[in-house]
């Protein structure tokens, strides 16, 4: 280091450090991609897909694709009816 380095230490939560990268130019935020993209484990990341994947298949394994069907339907009900409910209390 020489006499005009500084060296500042600053702690920031995750929402103050995203609220400072959205206010980066579009470059600067594309060179910080750059540099957090080599950073990713994307054989871990595709890993943990695969074994979430596999345990979801033999947890439902047992289910026919009808009933899946109907499960779909009704959680999407569901969902509609919350969104209507929250939408009513607007």
């Amino acid at each position: 280091m020489s006499a005009t380095d500084v060296t500042i230490n600053v702690t920031l939560s995750i929402e103050q450090l995203l609220k400072a990268v959205q206010q980066l130019p579009a470059q600067e935020k594309m060179t910080l991609w750059r540099v957090l993209d080599t950073d990713i484990d994307r054989s871990g990341i595709r890993q943990r897909f695969w074994s979430a994947l596999q345990t979801i298949r033999t947890s439902y394994a047992d289910l026919s694709e009808e009933d899946v069907i109907a499960d779909v339907l009704l959680a999407v009900r569901e969902v509609r009816e919350g969104q209507l409910y929250v939408e009513d209390r607007s």
